[in-house]
């Protein structure tokens, strides 16, 4: 009986891992194809020491076994089966239509032009919805390329009565984007709307926006802004268009908006204005550099009132430091060579806006690294800036606060650069700083608590027990540790 047992269930593993690699020959992820073998590597070799077993025990003991990979085999090989049936219909049609519309659907599979003419009369009412919500003009549309002989079939299905504007679903404009401009032309040209919502209960054009290029990466974008894409829709966060491609950086599709008369001046970005944001983004393309769109100095130089201004080439000495390769470099264990750097960058126009520009690079590591570098020149440092400074201090407070709760090891080593970032901002005198007093004292009672806790590194954090914030002239040799002090 136990051998019956084993035995049949090892064809029903044979079976199942056959439907599998079945399946798998269409195409799978490459870590399911290893679980795959890994589940099947102890079936083989339980099923080959079996036959030398003798005693009922042993063998009750090799079908237990068994038993652990058969499980996850079978119900993967049936989950899997029934998927693919359920994808095969949904292809073919059949989960959606009966009869005579079933027959055009497939037609539309096949893309057979003259097979789908002859059958579309019996086919019936090409805007009724049949299983699942699903049309005849929409599983057309779905079954479309970007090829002439796709779109001339769409246009047969057009002439017969289908309405794009009755289309309430954001999958066949989805679509058509994802097979590319002269299948969404057309669809747009029909009547399709591109201010349908999608999933996230956004305006399904909000889609075309992608990372920044040119005019003709922006292509698809134009196509909808020239076929009725509402301009004026905001989320409920009261973000629009334009602050929606602000905030995802796409900083080309965000002046291409700005140009057709999208309104930015209601945007809320946390970073700063939009005028701000987008001069930051010029001045990092020109630091990197990378090549910087007419449009982005047009539309700026139009937000702000001003003439366009194109760079004067900077003379460069052979020894000078980019500032994305200053960045990289600038750390608490190189604060030397950092400032020696920062010297001569120093004599460069307009080197702390430049800088400043990379608080907003996307990168919380960055900023970080732009907080330090800066507050090594506090006495350069504008307001507005020195505010950029200080939320990143309280950001790595906070860093330091979730690492040291979650674990009891010390984590004064979190605080170097934060403790020099604190000493630089510290000695500058002003209403920025008194606003920000709490933040000040808050690192120096961390500080504290990693030298009181034995911290191997708090004897490398600044002293800042001897900061005396009323004074405006403080002395920052007198409380940073020899090693560190700016």
């Amino acid at each position: 009986m136990v051998t019956k047992a084993f035995w049949a269930l090892v064809i029903l593993d044979g079976i199942a891992a056959v439907v599998l690699w079945k399946l798998f020959e269409r195409g799978t992820n490459g870590l399911l194809l290893v679980a795959y073998l890994i589940v099947l590597a102890p079936i083989v070799l339980t099923s080959a020491a079996f036959p030398f077993l003798r005693s009922d025990g042993m063998r009750i003991a090799a079908l237990m076994v068994l038993l652990i990979p058969s499980v996850p085999l079978l119900f993967s090989s049936v989950a899997a089966s029934v998927r693919a049936v359920q994808d095969q219909r949904q292809f073919s049609g059949s989960a959606y239509f009966p009869g005579p519309a079933l027959d055009l659907a497939q037609a539309m599979v096949k893309h057979d032009v003259g097979l789908v003419q002859q059958l579309i009369p019996a086919a019936g009412d090409l805007n009724q919805p049949h299983n699942g919500g699903t049309t005849l003009w929409q599983f057309g549309v779905l079954q479309a390329d970007n090829t002439e002989e796709s779109i001339d079939l769409l246009r047969r299905l057009l002439a017969a009565g289908a309405d794009p504007k009755r289309d309430t679903s954001a999958d066949t404009l989805l679509h058509a984007t994802a097979m590319g401009p002269e299948l969404t032309r057309f669809l747009l040209a029909a009547g399709a709307n591109p201010n349908v919502l999608d999933e996230e209960h956004r305006p399904l054009w909000w889609r075309s926006m992608a990372p920044d290029g040119d005019e003709k990466a922006a292509e698809l974008l134009a196509l909808m802004l020239d076929h009725g894409a509402d301009l004026t829709w905001r989320v409920p966060d009261g973000a629009g268009p334009v602050g929606h491609a602000a905030a995802k950086g796409y900083w080309f599709v965000a002046c291409l908006l700005i140009e057709r008369g999208a309104d930015w001046k209601h945007e809320k970005l946390p970073e700063g204005t939009l005028p701000d944001l987008l001069e930051g983004e010029i001045i990092r393309r020109e630091e990197y550099p990378i090549p910087v769109p007419e449009k982005l100095r047009k539309v700026l130089a139009e937000l702000k009132g001003e003439p366009i201004v194109t760079p004067v080439a900077r003379a460069h000495r052979a020894d000078d430091t980019s500032i994305p390769d200053l960045l990289r470099r600038t750390s608490f264990e190189q604060l030397d060579q950092t400032r020696a750097a920062l010297s001569r960058l120093a004599q460069q126009p307009d080197c702390v806006r430049r800088v400043a520009a990379f608080f907003d690079d996307g990168d919380p590591a960055k900023r970080g690294q732009v907080a330090l570098l800066l507050s090594l020149k506090p006495e350069a440092l504008p307001e507005k800036v020195q505010e950029r400074c200080w939320t990143v201090l309280r950001e790595q407070v906070a860093w330091f606060d979730r690492s040291a709760s979650s674990t009891k090891e010390p984590k004064g080593w979190l605080l170097k650069e934060t403790a020099v970032i604190a000493v630089g901002l510290a000695s500058i005198p002003g209403s920025v700083r008194e606003r920000h007093r709490a933040d000040f004292l808050g690192l120096r009672d961390r500080i504290e608590q990693c030298r009181k806790a034995n911290d191997p590194d708090a004897a490398k954090l600044a002293d800042l027990q001897k900061a005396d914030l009323q004074k405006a002239d403080l002395q920052k040799a007198d409380w940073m540790p020899g090693q560190a002090t700016p």
